[in-house]
């Protein structure tokens, strides 16, 4: 028994050495982020409990989509949806327990065991966020390469302070057009910017590039005016924001913020030493992760490709009017009843981000051919041509259907529709994810099908 407990005390002081546990322990900043940390796991797995988004289910419905680069990830899925078992249900409660578990590790001041069940939660939302489901956001991006640096980087404290400040400046390049330069972002939504008419919605937009590029820096200030002062600012802005996006957002960056330059904010000197390379490496993949957005042809706002690699909320204002028509041999049974004429059935059915609202059917013979239109009901939906595409992969594999056709109209910032995607059969096609797909076009290819009307930024 003796042994056993010297073992365990031996691979408990050989972890806090390798992960700097220490740091932990002595410094107050990072146990409150430790605590904050785990309240944004415990908002995104409430969230994800009942979403829907990783089950087999979903994958072989087209409800759930892959990441471009791991188009296969379907293969690995192991939850289920409430209709088939309580799986889903059964693993949340499950991680539940382990927030718990941390709770009490903290409140024992037992950061060891605290330190791997906090990895426990990380390893799952990263798996979800960027091999398992198509749900990656800005805010995830925020908690988890944050939460990275708290659980395995040296010099904890000052990395998590440049990665947020560095997170601040990256958003600010996808702001660079007219959409946040003359404030049509805003100005092509029903409602407008909250609490302020569309003629301040330049002078708006362009405070908050010129805070995410300039202000966001002296969050770093020895200063102490000129720090409090850009703390205070963005602190508001989250909150002002939250009008819009709700608690997801403000919570993934307000948390941190007043963690990191509120009351308990101090200069660090910059680590130089050996174990200040993964600090540096982990800044400089950050910047990477941007880059592949940019380094893809085109226009990234309307045709989507590379778009999620990065920070990229409230890039722009999209809309689009979809037409998906499959052909699919039916028995003959049901092709001798069905009338050989198209019937048109006027539909008014919302879910997710699309509404459904048109469906024509015919019948010729052992042939049926149903095309569905949907159009998109709020701005945050991306109208995102490989969404579609991997949506229909599913169906595209029933040996019943022969074929797909599909075609996307997008317009953003109250600008024409463009069809910028207008093929025959969608199965034919593949989806390359770094690089540019012919198959989706944008001006002067895509031809301008009409103008939208005034969006909603949420239904």
């Amino acid at each position: 028994m003796n042994n056993l407990k010297q073992f365990i005390r031996q691979v408990s002081a050989w972890y806090a050495r390798i992960f700097s546990l220490e740091e932990i322990r002595q410094l107050p900043t990072l146990r409150w982020y430790f605590g904050g940390s785990l309240l944004y796991f415990f908002l995104t797995f409430s969230n994800w409990i009942n979403a829907n988004k990783t089950s087999l289910e979903a994958y072989q419905t087209g409800q759930a989509v892959c990441w471009p680069y791991f188009q296969n990830c379907a293969d690995f899925a192991f939850l289920h949806t409430l209709y088939v078992n309580y799986s889903t249900g059964i693993f949340y409660m499950a991680l539940y327990t382990v927030m718990l578990a941390i709770v009490y590790a903290m409140w024992r001041r037992r950061w060891t065991l605290a330190h791997g069940l906090l990895s426990i939660l990380f390893i799952w939302e990263a798996l979800v966020a960027f091999a398992l489901s198509y749900v990656g956001g800005p805010y995830y991006y925020y908690h988890l390469f944050l939460t990275a640096i708290l659980l395995f980087i040296p010099h904890k404290e000052y990395f998590l302070q440049r990665a947020f400040v560095l997170f601040y400046f990256l958003s600010a390049t996808i702001k660079f057009d007219e959409g946040w330069i003359v404030g049509t972002y805003f100005t092509s939504l029903q409602t407008g910017l909250p609490l302020l008419p569309d003629g301040l919605a330049p002078v708006f937009t362009n405070v908050v590039i010129f805070s995410q590029v300039i202000l966001c820096w002296f969050l770093l200030s020895r200063n102490k005016y000129l720090q409090r002062g850009a703390l205070l600012f963005f602190v508001f802005f989250h909150l002002y924001s939250g009008v819009l996006v709700g608690y997801n957002y403000p919570t993934a960056a307000i948390v941190p913020l007043l963690i990191l330059f509120g009351p308990l904010y101090r200069r660090v000197p910059t680590p130089l030493d050996k174990k200040s390379v993964a600090g540096w490496i982990a800044l400089v993949l950050v910047i990477a992760f941007q880059a592949i957005g940019f380094l893809i042809p085109g226009d990234r706002r309307m045709t989507l490709e590379g778009d999620r690699y990065g920070m990229f909320m409230f890039e722009a204002d999209h809309q689009c009017r979809i037409v998906a028509t499959v052909r699919s041999r039916v028995s003959d049974a049901e092709g001798r009843g069905a009338l050989a004429r198209w019937e048109s059935q006027p539909g008014n059915l919302c879910f997710n981000y699309l509404c459904l609202t048109g469906v024509s059917e015919r019948y010729d013979g052992t042939i049926k051919e149903r095309s569905e239109t949907f159009e998109s009901n709020f701005s945050m939906y991306r109208c995102d041509p490989y969404e579609l595409w991997a949506r229909y992969q599913p169906r595209c594999k029933l040996p019943s259907t022969e074929r797909i056709g599909l075609t996307l109209d997008h317009s953003i910032n109250g600008g024409p529709f463009y069809r910028i995607v207008n093929t025959e059969n969608v199965c034919d096609l593949t989806y390359k994810p770094f690089s540019k797909n012919e198959w989706i076009k944008e001006p002067p290819e895509a031809p301008i099908i009409g103008v939208p009307v005034k969006n909603f930024y949420h239904y």
